[in-house]
């Protein structure tokens, strides 16, 4: 479906682009999404899925495609030199329907995602590149520069930048990027590797000279990370190159060659003073980017965009506050890239930059120490898998804030998942909508049952013991799932306050 006039032009067919754009066609949205290239990205880029994606992707139907093809990443192991340091699983702690990683190399990711696209009517308009766009009372008019064409000249209801780190958007709308560049240049390979490697493990290593971490990409192939030493070049690294660096750091006795991809590049830690402007948002990287380690950058970007689709696609069908739902945008997912590029400085600073006799001592005694405490390493594996995540900002939040139950997960945490008769109770769930759970005898809540299901909001009726300690609902009561399948209101029996004001402002006609 190439719609010449459609509700919300996608600029940027990246990961965060094809996934707000199938959210948005998940939900009868008319979307259309170009991007300048002409053709997809060949290299490998972001490789890591984490649970938080993979639940984002189940709420759009597609995870089972990347469970088929993503590699189980298994171990994340740490050395010194000849000597491993520490090993600890991945994910361990993580409490979600996919406790684990999966290695993906991002061009197979945008595969999986046009392919989804694509059978819902849509396809990406490549060599089509945003040239300019002015806002009206009714919407937005774009200019558009086909390479094989004349200019065009588009309107729509709105517009999302997820064109990336230069984002054409952003620039138009003169949005402060606000943050630096590291000043260190850093470089990245994809090659075959020869030597004692776990296919299923991320090795991050280190000596006196410096560190360097290595990651699956495919059977064989291997993305190694490291800094370069100065004086600082930005041409492409050689193999040899690469391999000095192994040699000097470690995993010992690994050879490098063959290689797919080299390159050098900057890092910068940077994020927007805001996410919209009147009916311009923006997404992804166009929104924050950061430096690769950590592997949260495509993931950030998905989850923007699962997060705006529904609301988007609420504004659009006439449901709920444009204002409060489009404004929540910012309010929930800014804080997360705050702390996501935050939290990348500190591991590039600790893992990659800082080296020498006295960071090697005490990054090896911290590691050391750290993986041998189980809550230090469900720590830092859950807030690498993205699972706890909650929002507490906000309009949508704020309106139930007086009025909800102090019970857990709380107004604004990511839905439970639970074993139910029926099957998982994630598997249960609206597809794009919303999902009142109702807790207790079937029956008992007749009333909140039929408010619900007049705003075409899904009804589970769950009177299993081990869901109702899931969600602390032992004594009964509700809780109503936003479709990016986070807590959009709770309450006990008979308490409905916090559902009809959630309503108000996400589901009710405008």
């Amino acid at each position: 479906m190439t719609d010449s006039t459609p509700s919300v032009l996608v600029a940027g067919a990246g990961p965060t682009g094809l996934t707000l754009a199938l959210a948005l066609r998940r939900q009868g949205v008319r979307v259309r999404i170009i991007d300048k290239l002409s053709e997809p990205a060949s290299v490998s880029k972001a490789l890591a899925v984490w649970s938080g994606s993979m639940e984002a992707f189940a709420t759009l139907g597609v995870v089972e495609d990347f469970l088929a093809d993503g590699l189980h990443m298994a171990h994340l192991r740490m050395g010194d030199g000849a000597h491993e340091v520490a090993t600890m699983a991945v994910a361990e702690g993580v409490d979600s329907a996919y406790p684990f990683a999966l290695i993906l190399p991002q061009s197979r990711t945008e595969e999986i995602l046009t392919a989804h696209l694509a059978s819902l009517g849509v396809r990406i308009e490549r060599g089509v590149e945003l040239a300019d766009f002015v806002e009206t009372q009714t919407g937005i008019t774009a200019t558009l520069h086909h390479a094989d064409g004349p200019e065009e000249t588009v309107t729509c209801a709105y517009l999302v930048g997820c064109d990336g780190a230069r984002s054409v958007v952003r620039h138009k709308l003169d949005i402060p990027f606000e943050g630096y560049t590291v000043p260190q240049t850093f470089i990245l390979s994809d090659t075959r590797m020869e030597g004692d490697l776990d296919p299923a493990s991320v090795y991050i290593w280190w000596s006196s000279k410096g560190s360097v971490a290595l990651f699956p990409v495919t059977p064989g192939v291997w993305r190694t990370f490291a800094m370069r030493e100065e004086p600082a070049s930005d041409a492409p690294p050689t193999v040899e190159e690469i391999q000095g660096h192994l040699d000097a750091c470690g995993p010992p006795g690994i050879i490098a060659h063959d290689p797919t991809w080299l390159s050098a590049f900057r890092v910068n830690e940077r994020l927007v003073a805001r996410y919209r402007s009147g009916r311009a948002l923006l997404a992804g990287d166009a929104a924050h980017i950061h430096s690769p380690a950590g592997g949260q950058g495509m993931n950030t970007g998905i989850q923007d965009a699962v997060n705006l689709g529904w609301k988007l696609a609420a504004v659009l069908s006439g449901r709920g506050s444009s204002e409060a739902l489009l404004d929540s945008y910012e309010a929930e997912r800014r804080p997360v890239a705050r702390e996501v590029v935050a939290a990348a400085a500190r591991t590039l600073n600790l893992g990659i930059i800082a080296h020498g006799p006295a960071t090697r001592l005490v990054r090896h005694a911290v590691i050391a120490i750290g993986s041998r405490l189980p809550a230090v390493r469900r720590r830092m594996q859950v807030e690498m898998s993205e699972t706890d995540i909650a929002y507490g900002e906000g309009p949508l939040v704020e309106a139930t804030r007086r009025l909800r139950a102090a019970a857990t997960p709380a107004v604004g945490h990511r839905a439970r998942d639970a074993a139910l008769a029926e099957g998982p109770l994630w598997s249960l769930l609206a597809p794009y909508g919303h999902t009142l759970l109702l807790f207790g005898p079937k029956g008992s809540q007749a009333a909140l049952a039929a408010a619900a299901s007049a705003r075409a909001v899904a009804v589970l009726e769950i009177d299993e013991p081990g869901a109702a300690v899931r969600y602390d609902m032992t004594g009964g009561g509700w809780v109503l799932v936003r479709p990016d399948q986070f807590i959009a209101a709770r309450g006990s029996t008979g308490e409905t306050a916090a559902f009809e004001a959630y309503a108000r402002l996400a589901l009710d006609p405008a």
